[in-house]
């Protein structure tokens, strides 16, 4: 028997299957703040005071859907070297003063595996 979406959405609510694709997003604030998970996708974003854009990452962590900005300098050198469907562990190291009075985060980024050795039958449904 065939149902309706609604059907189908309150059916998949009940037996806890549905996944939510909003993420939480995560500010940087304390060293030693970490986020573990795949790396999903990567989009860019302009900055709110008018300078270039920076990334905002959206990876899948064991609470769902995570999304944050590592910051300009951090996207140089970390982007191009990220897989999708890879996990990673990465971890706030703080901020550090540059020219100019302004200040760069600094992480510690490391590649931990694949999301394929992940269980995700414990990640947390909506």
């Amino acid at each position: 028997m065939n149902k309706t979406y609604k059907e189908l959405y309150e059916s998949s609510r009940k037996a806890k299957t549905a996944k939510s694709l909003s993420p939480n997003y995560v500010k940087w604030e304390k060293e030693g703040q970490q986020i573990i998970g795949a790396y999903i996708s990567h989009s860019p974003v302009q900055s709110r005071l008018g300078e270039k854009e920076y990334n905002q990452y959206i990876f899948e962590t064991d609470t769902g859907l995570t999304k944050f900005a590592l910051g300009r300098s951090a996207d140089a050198e970390i982007t191009p070297q990220l897989g999708r469907g890879v996990v990673y562990a990465i971890t706030f190291q703080g901020k550090e003063s540059i020219a100019g009075g302004r200040s760069v985060n600094r992480f510690d980024i490391e590649e931990v595996g694949i999301a394929d050795q992940v269980d995700n039958s414990s990640v947390e449904s909506e």
